[in-house]
């Protein structure tokens, strides 16, 4: 299947998926959700595949939602958000196959949350892991901060949460949110390296262990809750002004309301 957001490659039992948006530092333009979804998809049914590698094109990862769009994390009613939030999601959260994060560049947002959907995470220096959403006037949507929290701890999500502040390839390492922290030109090859491992094992070994992790995560959730507080954030005044000032390059005013 041809997909117009990203490159999608198979060699040797390792599926390659690049997000191929660079003008946009890869964020979620429209139709990007849709193709991720659907890759997936498509790689979850094909038994020739055994483990992805997924990156982005250009000088980013994922530089999240697609904030140019003036309409982006709005909700008009109740209805409306629990509409537009059923169903599948663009995150391979539940996908059967393990899948190895390149993070290249910036991930942001919905980027990040890519990566936290991942089972291994493999960052370059010059990547940038950050939930911007305070600044938004929203909160990061699931697996969020509560995923965020296994990996490096209350404290330093805190700091990557409710102060929005970016954490760059060396200290994603430091703090156990990646696997290694690899030199941007070796990063692909260290990814195949990787796959390759993987690769060699028992394929339903590896998809159960998988099963197996996403389930320790999983009694730390509450999607509902999450679901709900986006929800009410996405009709905050707030958000409008968050969404407004960083099209406008500007410093949001907030008014609590």
């Amino acid at each position: 299947m041809p997909y117009e957001n990203l490159i999608y490659e198979k060699q040797d039992r390792i599926a390659t998926v690049t997000l191929n948006r660079p003008e946009y530092l890869n964020a979620f333009s429209p139709g990007m959700g849709t193709d991720i979804a659907n890759v997936f998809d498509e790689i979850a049914g094909d038994d020739e595949v055994l483990v992805t590698i997924l990156t982005g094109a250009g000088r980013g990862f994922s530089a999240g939602a697609f904030v140019r769009d003036p309409n982006t994390h709005a909700v008009n009613s109740a209805g409306e958000g629990l509409r537009g939030r059923a169903g599948r999601g663009s995150f391979p959260w539940e996908h059967p196959k393990p899948i190895i994060a390149a993070v290249n560049g910036p991930a942001y947002g919905a980027g990040l949350n890519l990566v936290l959907s991942c089972d291994i995470i493999l960052a370059a220096p010059e990547a940038r892991f950050c939930f911007p959403m305070a600044r938004l006037g929203i909160l990061p949507a699931w697996p969020g901060a509560p995923a965020l929290a296994l990996y490096v701890g209350k404290a330093k999500a805190a700091e990557m949460t409710l102060m929005a502040r970016p954490v760059d390839g060396e200290d994603a390492y430091r703090w156990g949110l990646a696997n290694k922290c690899v030199p941007l030109s070796e990063l692909m090859d260290e990814a195949r390296a990787w796959a390759q491992e993987i690769a060699a094992l028992a394929p339903l070994s590896t998809k159960l262990i998988k099963d197996d992790l996403r389930e320790s995560f999983e009694g730390h959730f509450n999607r509902s809750a999450n679901r709900l507080r986006f929800m009410a954030l996405g009709m905050t005044e707030d958000r409008e002004e968050g969404h407004r000032a960083w099209r406008e390059k500007r410093a949001p005013v907030f008014k609590g309301r």
